[in-house]
């Protein structure tokens, strides 16, 4: 395995792209390459596999909807129910407030079993528990917003 160096300040902006939990810089890296590599390529240059019938291939950016888009109705949603709310009616209405901003892209169904952008909802979640927006300690299935989560919802946009 190769290795390079980068600063400090390209790998955080790596960390910033990551979409989703286990990615890793590399996995980043490689969507750059394969996002400005010709059409039926691979960022190796190879043709690009065929993908699976019935399962989402992974979305390149501008196909679906940013997650910080996510962000600000997550937490006005959280808000508005008092400071807490169980996850799950939290996605339930976030649907309505951010329905006509999804992308196709976002409403693919992911080998999992879920919903494109109802699983990023549940990263952006994680995003803004890293940044103390959402609390770290709240009950499992729980979502509740911070003193600072509030902050960033009243500051300008």
């Amino acid at each position: 395995m190769q290795s390079i160096d980068v600063t400090e300040r390209t790998y955080r902006r790596l960390l910033e792209r990551i979409e989703h939990f286990g990615e890793t810089a590399e996995d980043v890296i490689v969507r750059l390459l394969e996002s400005t590599s010709p059409p039926g390529a691979s960022a190796d240059g190879r043709a690009a596999p065929a993908s699976s019938p019935g399962k989402a291939r992974r979305a390149t950016p501008g196909t679906i909807l940013p997650e910080r888009a996510y962000w600000r109705p997550i937490l006005a949603i959280i808000a508005n129910a008092g400071g807490s709310m169980p996850a799950n009616d939290v996605i339930d209405a976030l649907e309505s407030r951010i329905r006509r901003q999804l992308r196709e892209r976002d409403f693919d169904l992911l080998e999992m079993g879920e919903v494109r952008w109802r699983n990023r909802a549940r990263f952006a979640r994680l995003r803004m528990k890293e940044q103390g927006l959402l609390s770290a300690e709240s009950p499992r299935g729980v979502w509740e917003i911070t003193a600072r989560g509030r902050e960033y919802l009243d500051a300008p946009s």
